[in-house]
């Protein structure tokens, strides 16, 4: 059960992290080219954020998996 509860958080984690990269890249590519550099700076650090709280939350869902094995 441990085994399975690493691989579906390994699998998540992965997954949230592709899907934010994408979702940089996209905004970069679509990225009026007039913006400002403050504008892009606090953009990708809002998808940043997104996925540090996307990990957590999958940190949290590993933890009560854990908790259920012991």
């Amino acid at each position: 059960m441990a085994d399975a509860c690493m691989k579906e958080y390994v699998k998540t984690t992965s997954e949230a992290q592709r899907a934010t990269r994408q979702g940089i890249r996209d905004w970069k590519q679509n990225l009026d080219k007039k913006a400002s550099a403050e504008l892009s700076s606090r953009g990708i650090l809002a998808l940043q954020d997104a996925m540090e709280a996307q990990v957590r939350t999958e940190l949290e869902r590993l933890k009560e998996c854990l908790a259920k094995i012991r």
